[in-house]
């Protein structure tokens, strides 16, 4: 298995590009597309997986889909973010359009759900808080964490469908978490769970 931290946009928002053998998935398709190309050379990419629905994360989401020609997979209330440019904030980063994309082009994933694409499981775990449409996607012993949680700190609740009490009950459940996942969050450098649980302020 192998995952590049690709990051080429003022936003600092990591996209991540995971492999196992010549299959791979793009999480959170930040970067710009050439940028992404040069990356992913021969791979064939089965799938894009967006963290949640806000700008940052899927601002070049319609070109990796044409490119890819692939399905985004992503929670029901992210999709209606993704095209919404106020509540996704795409229009707070200078984008007045919705990403050109349909309906089909999405898949709707669920709390606890698993999807296999060749030799590569996605679990999806469902942590809302940063917004209503927040999910983790873990790979074995990796999670990758979105705008969840961070090394020592957390997403804001401040923006729309975020909700303080609703993150406490989503970090109370990652507390309880027996593995010790390596994290790789949505912004800044990677982390892991059992790190976090000792000493991240917001789960104490």
């Amino acid at each position: 298995m192998q995952i590049e931290v690709l990051q080429d946009n003022y936003n600092f928002a990591n996209t991540y590009l995971f492999s196992n053998g010549t299959n791979a998935i793009i999480i959170d398709p930040a970067c710009d597309i050439k940028y992404l190309k040069k990356h992913v050379k021969d791979k064939k990419i089965l799938g894009v997986f967006l963290t949640h629905g806000h700008f940052d994360h899927f601002k070049n989401l319609d070109d990796t889909l044409k490119e890819f020609n692939v399905k985004c997979y992503l929670h029901k209330n992210a999709y209606e973010k993704v095209m919404n440019i106020e509540t996704s904030y795409a229009k707070m980063f200078g984008c007045f359009k919705t990403p050109d994309v349909t309906k089909e082009d999405f898949i709707f994933v669920n709390d606890g759900q698993s999807i296999t694409l060749e030799n590569i499981k996605v679990k999806t775990i469902f942590t809302p808080g940063h917004t209503n449409c927040s999910v983790v996607y873990i790979i074995d012993e990796l999670m990758f964490s979105g705008d969840t949680l961070f090394n020592m700190s957390v997403g804001r609740t401040d923006l729309a469908t975020g909700n303080s009490a609703v993150q406490m009950n989503t970090l109370n459940m990652l507390k309880k978490m027996k593995i010790d996942y390596k994290i790789y969050p949505g912004h800044e450098n990677s982390t892991t769970l059992f790190y976090e649980q000792k000493y991240n302020p917001y789960m104490k």
